[in-house]
């Protein structure tokens, strides 16, 4: 049996340092290099592309030049244009499109209006109108229009087609404010046909005394403007009921299920 003897040891090199170690070590260094770089890299790309970004969106190209309206029949583009307050020069990309549309709603003919921008300069907005419901007549001779959700719309020369007249309010409503009670303009939307056709003016009296006065005279007396669909019935069953030469002074219905109807002498 021969013995091993253990191998000496390897002999140190230069430096002092095993050359495992060393290549262990280079490859570090250059692994965090690596590292490095790519990092650098990709801030440097963030940096470029947000650079570019912003030259594009400041770009004068891509300013505002023009404010482009559709859908007004009522009002004027220039309103419109006014009302949206968009400022010449603005960046297009950076534009609020939603206050725009809200300041645009703020005027009593808008129900609403939408915002688009149109690359590389133009702003489109398009506008739905109100349609006037009701109208109240003014001491100089014009009308005050008022939308079907009561909002008072403005001044027109004359009331359009079918229009409700709405009687016995203290003042003439301005622009921009609530009806009292807003259903008032829409009450004809709740009645047959038939009787709504019939149907010419509405009179606000204290709370719980609203009327209707037919063209061909007499009136409905509501009460309130609850359970319109159930009154509106009721005081046109009344209606076919009677007969053709009776003049009517009036109708209760204020309860529908139990109406009443007075007529007027001969």
């Amino acid at each position: 049996m021969t013995d091993t003897l253990p191998r000496p040891p390897a002999p140190a090199p230069p430096g002092g340092i095993d050359p495992r170690i060393r290549a262990r070590r280079v490859a570090v260094v250059r692994a965090q290099g690596r590292r490095r770089l790519r990092i650098l890299i990709v801030v440097a790309a963030v940096v470029v592309t947000s650079g570019i970004a912003y030259l594009v969106v400041e770009s004068p190209l891509l300013d505002v030049d023009a404010v482009e309206v559709a859908g007004v029949a009522h009002l004027t583009p220039d309103a419109v244009v006014t009302a949206a307050a968009v400022p010449d020069g603005a960046a297009l990309a950076r534009l609020d499109t939603a206050a725009v549309a809200e300041r645009v709603e703020a005027l009593p003919w808008v129900a609403s209006a939408s915002v688009h921008r149109d690359f590389p300069g133009t702003v489109r907005i398009e506008v739905i109108e109100r349609t006037p419901r009701a109208f109240v007549r003014a001491d100089d001779g014009t009308v005050v229009l008022i939308g079907a959700d009561g909002t008072v719309l403005g001044s027109a020369p004359s009331a359009p087609e079918g229009a409700l007249e709405v009687l016995g309010l203290r003042r003439t409503p301005s622009a921009g404010s609530l009806l009292s009670p807003p259903g008032a303009a829409h009450a004809l939307d709740a009645l047959p046909d038939a009787l709504a056709a019939r149907v010419g003016t509405i009179l606000l009296g204290e709370p719980g005394a609203v009327a209707l006065g037919l063209r061909d005279g007499g009136a409905i007396r509501l009460g309130s403007l609850d359970d319109l669909v159930a009154k509106g019935a009721a005081a046109a069953a009344v209606l076919e009921r009677l007969p053709a030469d009776a003049a009517l002074d009036y109708i209760d219905v204020r309860v529908p299920s139990a109406p009443s109807v007075r007529l007027l002498d001969r």
